[in-house]
């Protein structure tokens, strides 16, 4: 009796198992993988840049790409971001899904007046994802959520999307992942730096066209939740030397006569008691000529090399001390490991006079092979 009752109850469990009923088909959402936001009189637009993911699995593993692969963009206006999220959700073709998002641009507007805002949204969102890619742009929203690719290639392998393989084989400047740029924000000392991104025209062609790369032009310069300003990327030239992630950055000395290849920088930063924190700043690295035209001895590029990258050290140094803001974000050592000596005040008032020594030890460790 009792294995016929379990047997009844059983049957009506598989009856009422069905399977994969709530799942969704791919081809019925649209997957947002990118939302900028601007602000401007008092109201907010948000953009959606969605692509298509059917069209991307087509491509990956091909090898040739005839037809460039289509972005949706959405913009709408509100008086708060939900509001104009609200906006595009009721006049889109197919619900809109968040959980693919993994780049969010900011307006200068935006990073100036209403960056706590963006911050607030973000945190509250289930689907928005910490591990996503921030930027910001004096430019057009719209125009940086179209750039285009190489061979027509998905949104998804350019800067926007995808910057570390970039990064490794060319480092310029830091690009970091949103949870990391937003603890510096809520902290009481250093600076959060938002690389600026915007569209550069003409580099490249394709097929005799001009087509739109996104490329890295400076970054936007927050400290103690005030924003103090947007900074050129050649001002920002220091920070590399200071960077866990520079694996690989290229050097030209002698008028461009010799190409060098700067691997993997080790830099120190350290703290001197005084009345107020003093710095050393240590750089060693390893280097590798790529080229040598007039053949000059390695100990001339190990000096010129020295003197070269303690000068891009002292050029954000400099530009630190106009803005009144840590770029290189020094004040973080005696913040972390120091703060019973200092109370944040001080160790907020860092400026050039308070580096004492920057010393810089390049070894070259090959010289150029030939191929034979």
């Amino acid at each position: 009796m009792m294995r016929y009752i379990f047997l009844s109850i059983l049957s009506c469990l598989l009856l009422v198992v069905t399977g994969c009923t709530g799942a969704k088909e791919i081809q019925n959402e649209t997957y947002i993988t990118a939302i900028g936001f601007d602000y401007s009189k008092g109201q907010y637009t948000v953009y959606l840049q969605a692509l298509n993911f059917s069209n991307i699995a087509k491509q990956e593993g091909g090898s040739g790409l005839q037809q460039a692969s289509p972005i949706l963009i959405g913009q709408a206006t509100g008086k708060s971001i939900q509001s104009a999220i609200n906006k595009l959700e009721q006049h889109a073709a197919l619900p809109l899904y968040y959980g693919h998002v993994n780049t969010f641009v900011l307006s200068k507007q935006v990073i100036e007046k209403q960056l706590a805002s963006v911050v607030e949204f973000i945190g509250q969102n289930s689907y928005l994802r910490y591990n996503s890619w921030l930027y910001g742009t004096k430019g057009d929203i719209k125009k940086v959520l179209l750039a285009e690719s190489f061979f027509n290639y998905p949104s998804i392998y350019t800067v926007l999307h995808s910057p570390s393989p970039l990064l490794k084989e060319n480092y310029s400047m830091q690009i970091e992942k949103y949870h990391r740029l937003i603890s510096r924000y809520n902290q009481s000392v250093g600076t959060l730096i938002i690389p600026s991104i915007d569209i550069k025209k003409k580099i490249f062609l394709q097929d005799e066209k001009p087509i739109n790369i996104a490329a890295l032009t400076g970054g936007f310069v927050v400290a103690q939740h005030q924003y103090k300003g947007w900074v050129k990327k050649h001002d920002l030239i220091g920070l590399k030397w200071f960077s866990e992630k520079a694996a690989r950055i290229p050097i030209s000395l002698y008028n461009e006569r010799v190409s060098v290849e700067i691997i993997k920088p080790q830099s120190t930063i350290k703290v001197i008691s005084a009345p107020k924190p003093a710095y050393d700043l240590i750089v060693k690295a390893n280097a590798y000529i790529n080229q040598n035209v007039e053949n000059l001895s390695v100990s001339n590029i190990e000096k010129e090399l020295e003197q070269k990258v303690k000068n891009e050290i002292l050029i954000t140094l400099e530009k630190s001390n106009q803005m009144n803001a840590d770029l290189l974000n020094i004040s973080e050592i005696p913040y972390r490991y120091h703060h019973k000596k200092w109370d944040i005040q001080v160790i907020n008032n860092m400026n050039k006079n308070s580096i004492k020594h920057i010393n810089v030890t390049i070894k070259v460790q090959q010289n150029i092979n030939y191929k034979r």
